[in-house]
């Protein structure tokens, strides 16, 4: 019984250092994604370029999907924490989110989280506006 105990304990240890190095690299994520997409569009600004604010509003997109991902994976991860928590007898270490905790977790929910989508999506504004603003300025009027 001990012994059981002290693997199920282990095993919770395992994923949540999973969950933990997907939550820093979703924080590392976001820090590289506002210094990229500041200096990609202060740069358009400066240069008007509006194909550079283009780059950086896609660069948010890419960001974007790759921040959701790493949230989609740490939302597994506490699941099957939660299932490894709840299951009694003897654990097997899997560390694979079965497919039932995969489809209750989408990557489209992710996408549209509250830790993602009102930052990526204010990126993409700004990097849209910028491009707009220099397009305006690049253009002659006569």
């Amino acid at each position: 019984m001990a012994d059981e105990r002290d693997e199920r304990l282990a095993h919770l240890g395992m994923i949540q250092a999973v969950i933990t190095r997907m939550a820093e690299e979703s924080a590392r994520m976001k820090q590289f994604a506002l210094a990229a997409i500041g200096v990609l569009a202060s740069t358009a600004a400066g240069t008007h370029s509006a194909a550079l604010a283009y780059v950086a509003g896609a660069l948010s997109v890419i960001f974007w999907l790759l921040d959701a991902r790493y949230l989609q994976q740490e939302r597994w991860y506490r699941a099957l924490f939660d299932q490894i928590r709840a299951d009694t007898g003897p654990t097997d270490f899997c560390m694979a989110p079965n497919a039932q905790i995969r489809q209750r977790h989408a990557l489209i929910d992710t996408l549209r989280g509250w830790s993602v989508a009102p930052l990526y999506g204010t990126l993409v504004i700004i990097a849209l506006l910028v491009a707009q603003t220099v397009g305006t300025l690049a253009t002659p009027t006569s």
